[in-house]
């Protein structure tokens, strides 16, 4: 039997620059950073580069436990990077950061752990990222996780375990059938895990932007939605509204543009009258769901992907 020889790569021969190529990588891939941390697949970008007084935070995500902040290096630790990843913590109200590196000197892993000890309320992680290959094969990333919290293995088994509400069983089993139901779909869009909530994200293909279907049990109603919350959200919801009967003859069904005035966040939505709870109805609802959501992500995402924001933001006006 021949085996091939395992090879380990430098980064910087594969990634030049830690900006615009290692980010917007890993945000492609955030799922490979989710499985390392033991979070399956709830784990979202939100934004990438975004601005935190005079420094930009590489990524920041969204999951069921709060608001995730990455930060990447290519190199060794350093002290710039320490006090950058607390000052993001504290501009987003993260509940988790990663820290990122090629390589973690013992001071700064040494820091890690002892924010962990102190620190009530945000966790700290710190990975060292490889590369390696075998033969002429596609070089493939590994994570290696040089400091967690001490009771994370025994808090993500917990959360796993955790008795549901009935409210929170049938949100859960709702998306469980949708999930299904999506993926039979054969659709561009894809689901995410399913959770005890009332909606799942799908990826629109861009930090910042995310579709939703959402199941609203006290109106009731049923929902897709386009989802912007990113800086300047305002300017890229007047792009695609200044488009707005193009997209909406593409789409065969018409929005209803909600600019969100005082929020940060602007989003597009479609609305059916189904009372999620009418498990005999479930069926309908989710064949809805899946194809108003792959048909948003079919004529919005190449969009979305090279949307710049207008100058002009519009005064808000349907």
């Amino acid at each position: 039997m021949k085996l091939g020889q395992l090879k380990r790569l430098d980064l910087r021969k594969v990634w030049e620059h830690e900006e615009q190529q290692f980010t917007p990588w890993l945000a492609q891939h955030i799922d490979l950073l989710a499985e390392t941390l033991g979070l399956g697949d709830d784990l979202e970008v939100a934004s990438t580069e975004e601005t935190i007084g005079r420094y930009r935070a590489d990524i920041v995500c969204t999951s069921t436990a709060g608001k995730v902040v990455v930060e990447n290096q290519l190199g060794s630790t350093d002290h710039s990077h320490l006090g950058q990843i607390l000052a993001y913590a504290a501009g987003v109200e993260a509940s988790t950061v990663v820290w990122v590196a090629a390589s973690f000197t013992d001071e700064h892993r040494a820091a890690l752990d002892w924010l962990n000890s102190v620190t009530e309320g945000v966790e700290f992680f710190g990975l060292e990222i490889e590369l390696w290959k075998i033969g002429n094969s596609d070089p493939a990333p590994k994570f290696n996780v040089v400091s967690k919290p001490n009771d994370w293995s025994r808090t993500v088994a917990a959360q796993s375990t955790e008795a549901l509400t009935p409210t929170k069983q049938l949100q859960l089993e709702y998306w469980t059938a949708f999930r299904d139901v999506l993926v039979s779909a054969e659709g561009p869009a894809r689901p995410t895990k399913p959770l005890p909530q009332h909606w799942m994200n799908v990826s629109a293909g861009r930090g910042g932007f995310k579709f939703a279907a959402i199941a609203d049990t006290r109106t009731p109603e049923i929902r897709t939605e386009l989802y912007i919350d990113i800086q300047g959200a305002q300017g890229y919801f007047e792009s695609l509204r200044q488009e707005r009967q193009v997209i909406e003859k593409e789409l065969g069904f018409r929005f209803d543009w909600q600019p969100l005035h005082g929020r940060k966040a602007c989003r597009l939505v479609v609305t059916k009258g189904f009372d999620p709870k009418d498990k005999s109805t479930w069926p309908e609802q989710h064949q809805w769901l899946a194809r108003h959501v792959n048909r948003m992500h079919e004529v919005l995402t190449p969009r979305v992907r090279t949307l710049e924001p207008a100058e002009n933001e519009g005064d808000g006006t349907s």
